[in-house]
C-alpha cells in the first residue's frame, strides 16, 4: 500500500512538473490572421477567416468572439452546403483525417455598427488558446442604390431575349449600387459588368443563356499572346478602349446562372460522358451537335461562318463568367451550372474571392469550376464542386510568350467539399509563367479523379513550385492521390504556340496530414523528363488505404516520411517505398 502510494504521488509530482514546463495541460496555439475578405462586409454582416495554428492535432474547434461575448462555436455552424458535406463526409468517414472550418459569417449586425472580432482555437479537452489578432469591423452605413431588371424591360418567362435590357440597368446603376435579378427566368446573351458595381441574383432567379451563337461575341482571346478566338462569356468585364482596370466587382445572391450548354439525359444528367466519347476517351465525331444546345449551336456556327473544322471550333464555346483585368472580385451564394465550356475564369485578375457558392457542371465538357491564371490573391472557401473537369484550376500560359506574362500566385483553398472532377486542385497543363504559393487544406474529396493534380508537357515550359497540400481528407478516388506529370497531353484540345525554351517541372512541394481511403491508379505518380526531373517533394504524415502502388520516374529527392499504404493488391510493395526516411532519387521507379 504504502509503495502503491509513493507511485502515485511520484506520478502526480511528474504531471505537475509536465504541466509546469508546457508539455501537458498546455492550451492549444492562438490562430493568426483573423482577416475580412475583400468586398464580403455589407449592410448586415461581415464575413470572418484566419489561419489555423501549424499544429492541430488536438483543436476540434474554433469559438469566435464578438465584443467580447462567444457568438459562435465553429463545428456546431451548419450555415452552408459545404460544412453539411463535410459533416456527412465524417459521419460516414470517421477514420479519415479531421479538418477545421475557419470561416465564419457574421450575420444580423446593425448598418454603420463597429464590432471587436477574436478567434480562440478550442481543443478536445475543452481548452482553450489565447486571443487570436483582434479585428475591428465596421459594416456599411446603408446600401447602394438598387436597379431591378425588370424596371428596365426584363421578361422572366424563359423565352423572351434579355440581354438588352438587362444591360440597360447595368448601365443605369450608379456607382456602389446593385442590379436585382428578381425571381423567374431570364433568358439572355452576353452581359458586361463594370467597375463599383454588384449583380445580385435572388433566391428563385436563374439567368439563362441563350441557345443562340449570335447571343454572344466572337472574337476574345484566351490570352493575349495566342491567337485562338472565342465566344465571349455569359457574364463579362474587362478594361475598356483605354486600358484602364476595373474594380469591386460582387457577385451574389441565391440564385442561378445556367449557361444552357448540353441536353440532358431521363435522368437529370448532362449527356456528356454517356453520348459523347468513344471507348478510348477520344469525342466522337460530330457529338457535339448531338447533345448539344449552344455548345452545338457555337460550333456549329463557327463551322459555317468561320471555316473552321470541328476540332478547332469546338474549344471555342463560351464559358459562364469571364473576368478580365479586374481588381476585388467576390462571389458568394450563386450557383453555376451548365456552361457551354468553363465556368469562372478570372485572368490577369487580383484580389478574388469565391465563397459559399456551387460549381454544378458534371457531365458538362471541359466544365471546369473555377480556373484562374496571371493573376495574384485568390481565395477560394466553403463552396460545393462537382464538375465535368477540373474543380479549382490554375493556368500561366503557353510556351515562350507566355513565360514573359505574370505568374499564377498567392492562393488559399479551405474548407471546399469536392465531388466529381478530373482534380480538386489543379495546375496545368498551361504552366509557362508558372504557378506558385499556393496553400490547399482542410478540404474533404468524394468521388474525385485526383486531390492534387499538375499537369504540363515539353513544349509549355514553366511548372509550379512553392505548393502546400495540408490536412486533406480524400476518399473514392477515381484515380491518383497525387500526380506530378510532365507527359499531359490532350488532343481535344490542341493549340499551336511557340514551343518553351527550357521543359517545365514540379518543385518545393510538401504534402503533409491526410488521409485516402482508395485509388483506382498509382496512389502517388511522379513523371518528368530526363532534363527537367521534378524535384523536393516531400510527403509527411498521409495514410493511404487501398491504394494502387505507386510510380514514379525521372525525379529526384522525393522524401516519404510517416506514409503507410496499404490494402492495395501490391501493399508490400508500396510500404517498403514508403518508410519514415525513404527518399527517391535520380529516375527512381
Amino acid at each position: 500500500m504504502q509503495f502503491t502510494s509513493m507511485k502515485k504521488s511520484l506520478a502526480l509530482a511528474s504531471l505537475i512538473a509536465l504541466a509546469v514546463s508546457g508539455s501537458v495541460f498546455a492550451a492549444p496555439a492562438a490562430p493568426t490572421g483573423l482577416q475580412v475578405p475583400s468586398l464580403s462586409t455589407t449592410t448586415d454582416g461581415t464575413t470572418l477567416i484566419w489561419e489555423r495554428p501549424a499544429k492541430t492535432k488536438d483543436i476540434i474547434a474554433y469559438n469566435v468572439y464578438m465584443d467580447g461575448k462567444l457568438i459562435q462555436r465553429t463545428d456546431e455552424d451548419f450555415s452552408s452546403l459545404a460544412k453539411r458535406e463535410i459533416q456527412d463526409f465524417y459521419a460516414k468517414t470517421p477514420k479519415a483525417q479531421r479538418i477545421t472550418n475557419h470561416i465564419y459569417r457574421v450575420r444580423g449586425l446593425q448598418p454603420g455598427s463597429k464590432h471587436t472580432f477574436v478567434v480562440r482555437a478550442l481543443d478536445k479537452n475543452g481548452d482553450e488558446s489565447a486571443d487570436s489578432n483582434a479585428l475591428s469591423v465596421t459594416t456599411q452605413k446603408q446600401s447602394g442604390a438598387v436597379v431591378n431588371i425588370t424596371k428596365y424591360g426584363a421578361v422572366d418567362d424563359g423565352k423572351t431575349l434579355n440581354t438588352a435590357a438587362i444591360q440597360r440597368a447595368i448601365r443605369a446603376c450608379p456607382e456602389g449600387g446593385t442590379v436585382v435579378v428578381p425571381a423567374g427566368v431570364y433568358k439572355t446573351g452576353s452581359i458586361w459588368l463594370k467597375s463599383n458595381m454588384t449583380l445580385e441574383i435572388q433566391k428563385g432567379a436563374t439567368l439563362l443563356g441563350s441557345e443562340d451563337a449570335a447571343s454572344y461575341p466572337y472574337h476574345y482571346k484566351l490570352y493575349p499572346y495566342l491567337s485562338d478566338e472565342r465566344y465571349y462569356a455569359l457574364i463579362n468585364a474587362k478594361p475598356g478602349p483605354d486600358g484602364k482596370r476595373l474594380q469591386n466587382i460582387r457577385i451574389v445572391g441565391e440564385g442561378t446562372i445556367d449557361g444552357n450548354g448540353w441536353k440532358k439525359g431521363p435522368d437529370g444528367n448532362y449527356l456528356y460522358r454517356a453520348k459523347g466519347k468513344n471507348k478510348d476517351g477520344t469525342l466522337k465525331k460530330n457529338h457535339v451537335l448531338n447533345i448539344g444546345i449552344l455548345a452545338a449551336n457555337q460550333v456549329r456556327s463557327l463551322e459555317e461562318n468561320e471555316k473552321l473544322d470541328e476540332n478547332k471550333a469546338y474549344p471555342r464555346r463560351s464559358s459562364l463568367i469571364l473576368l478580365q483585368g479586374v481588381d476585388k472580385v467576390y462571389v458568394t451564394g450563386v450557383t453555376m451550372r451548365n456552361p457551354a465550356n468553363h465556368g469562372f475564369i478570372a485572368q490577369h485578375c487580383n484580389d478574388v474571392v469565391i465563397e459559399n457558392a456551387q460549381f454544378r457542371t458534371y457531365n458538362c465538357n471541359n466544365g471546369d469550376g473555377i480556373e484562374f491564371g496571371h493573376g495574384s490573391g485568390l481565395k477560394v472557401m466553403d463552396n460545393v464542386f462537382d464538375t465535368g473537369d477540373d474543380c479549382v484550376n490554375f493556368a500561366a500560359g503557353q510556351g515562350a510568350l507566355g513565360a514573359k506574362d505574370h505568374p499564377t500566385e498567392n492562393i488559399w483553398i479551405f474548407n471546399n467539399s469536392f465531388h466529381h472532377g478530373h482534380g480538386a486542385v489543379v495546375m496545368g497543363s498551361h504552366t509557362a509563367a508558372y504557378i506558385q504559393k499556393l496553400l490547399a487544406e482542410d478540404n474533404v474529396m468524394d468521388g474525385t479523379d485526383i486531390g492534387l493534380r499538375m499537369k504540363t508537357n515539353p513544349v509549355n515550359g514553366g511548372g509550379a513550385r512553392d505548393i502546400h497540400f495540408r490536412n486533406n481528407a480524400m476518399k473514392n478516388m477515381q484515380a491518383q492521390f497525387f500526380i506530378a506529370t510532365t507527359a499531359y497531353s490532350d488532343p481535344n484540345a490542341a493549340a499551336a504556340f511557340p514551343k518553351a525554351e527550357k521543359t517545365g517541372s514540379f518543385y518545393n512541394i510538401l504534402v503533409e496530414d491526410c488521409t485516402v481511403f482508395g485509388t483506382k491508379k498509382p496512389a502517388i505518380e511522379i513523371v518528368g523528363q530526363p532534363d527537367a526531373m521534378h524535384h523536393d517533394i516531400t510527403f509527411k504524415n498521409v495514410t493511404i488505404q487501398d491504394g494502387q502502388p505507386w510510380k514514379i520516374t525521372n525525379a529526384k529527392s522525393i522524401n516519404f516520411i510517416n506514409v503507410k499504404q496499404s490494402g492495395s493488391k501490391d501493399s508490400k510493395a508500396s510500404k517498403a517505398k514508403s518508410g519514415s526516411t525513404a527518399k527517391k532519387s535520380a529516375k527512381a521507379k
